[in-house]
């Protein structure tokens, strides 16, 4: 499907696309992506996640070239960081009084911690439980927040006070708040500006919303069999469902792997 002699730059999704419930599904897929990396192709992770959110399962230092985390707001590659474009701290100050007084579960993803406010009383191992009386004091300017997110639906007065900033994506089961300069997209333009190969030289894989716009802006963009309709439209092929190894599939046909 591709020149194989030329380099390209394949950036896949985290959630619903490279993992999803089958772990035998996950090997196939990390090992065709091997093959692919042997060839002298790079292989990054493109997810919404942020950096402290990233699944234990994944070793993205020795199964991927680089990893771009909450939704483009860092690009790493090789080691390096190519762009590092954070929430800034007035916008994290004016997102907390709003989610302070949310009844719904809303997250402050950080580079290095994860911190939410939640009316209900159950514990999120491993992340920090701000509220009203709390949060001025644990979150300082130096405290680097990638992105927000909210369970549900992003409220009205969440929309009003932050859309113009920021992007608000809405997926059935939750919401995302970046930066309006930030994508999954933009952060595939800075990695193949940075190696010097054109657009149509990166492919793209993804389901949910989240991966509309990366997958537009790819020379090959792949929708999952499990991916929304709006992925599917606009995608140049679906593959099979995540827990089918879909990955795989499409790089073995991409790359015309034996």
């Amino acid at each position: 499907m591709v020149k194989t002699s030329d380099r390209y730059v394949v950036f896949l999704d985290i959630d619903g696309t490279l993992m999803g419930k089958n772990p035998k599904a996950l090997e196939q897929n990390l090992s065709i992506i091997q093959k692919v990396r042997s060839l002298g192709h790079k292989v990054l992770i493109n997810t919404g996640r942020a950096t402290s959110y990233m699944p234990k399962d994944l070793n993205l230092v020795k199964d991927f070239d680089g990893v771009v985390s909450g939704a483009g707001a860092i690009v790493r590659l090789d080691g390096k960081v190519l762009s590092r474009k954070l929430m800034n701290f007035d916008m994290v100050i004016e997102a907390c009084k709003l989610f302070a007084d949310s009844p719904i579960l809303c997250v402050l993803e950080g580079e290095e911690n994860i911190y939410y406010f939640a009316e209900d009383r159950l514990e999120r191992e491993g992340w920090i439980r701000l509220d009203k009386s709390n949060y001025a004091n644990i979150i300082t300017p130096d405290i680097p927040v990638e992105k927000f997110t909210v369970l549900g639906t992003i409220s009205k007065e969440i929309s009003t006070a932050l859309n113009e900033e920021c992007v608000l994506i809405q997926n059935p089961a939750y919401g995302e708040i970046i930066r309006r300069d930030c994508s999954k997209a933009s952060a595939m333009k800075i990695v193949a500006d940075y190696l010097d190969i054109p657009m149509s030289h990166c492919i793209a894989m993804g389901d949910s919303m989240n991966d509309y716009d990366m997958i537009e802006a790819a020379g090959v963009g792949v929708a999952m069999g499990n991916a929304i309709d709006k992925i599917k439209e606009i995608a140049d092929f679906t593959t099979s469902d995540v827990n089918e190894a879909g990955v795989a599939e499409a790089l073995i046909k991409i790359f015309d792997l034996k």
